[in-house]
């Protein structure tokens, strides 16, 4: 499906700034503590996967995906996860942490997560409603459609009749 609007409105995720926000959501399904991993670009695209742990490799992996798909990571935003600024070494991307629990959401040099955090508050519900997923599988699916959703269609400036009669195929 995102080939095909990618057909039909174009490519936007060519090189902007670098500058990326990153932050993680926990999840519990089907028995398992998960993580939903967010990788927001300066204007508004994103990335967004399911990891199984919170290792710096896991993070790392997450982190060269989100490059590929959304572009260069240079410089990466967080909060203060443990597994950040491992990840980022090994992939030469410029970490600025901020620690909520002792800077508040901004620090003295202007440094915030906040544009992903919003994607969580204002997107929780459809992440939330993954969680009734049976399988891993499936629920990567339905992260990545939501990925789809937003970055093809909520932030697209093809309006939405566009995509309905594309894909009705008229």
């Amino acid at each position: 499906m995102e080939k095909k609007l990618v057909e039909y409105a174009g490519d936007s995720s060519e090189f902007l700034d670098g500058f990326f926000q990153a932050d993680e959501m926990y999840i519990h399904s089907f028995g398992e503590k998960l993580l939903v991993f967010g990788v927001k670009r300066g204007d508004g695209k994103i990335f967004e996967t399911v990891l199984r742990g919170h290792s710096a490799f896991e993070f790392a992996s997450a982190l060269k995906k989100a490059d590929e798909e959304v572009g260069p990571i240079i410089d990466l935003d967080t909060d203060a996860h443990t597994s950040y600024p491992l990840a980022t070494e090994w992939l030469g991307i410029l970490h600025r942490p901020v620690n909520r629990s002792e800077e508040g959401f901004v620090n003295e040099k202007g440094v915030h997560s906040n544009g992903v955090e919003n994607l969580w508050s204002h997107d929780r519900a459809w992440i939330e409603a993954a969680r009734g997923y049976g399988s891993m599988e499936t629920l990567k699916r339905a992260v990545k459609a939501h990925q789809v959703f937003h970055n093809q269609i909520k932030e697209s400036p093809v309006p939405v009749w566009s995509f309905l009669r594309m894909l009705s195929g008229n």
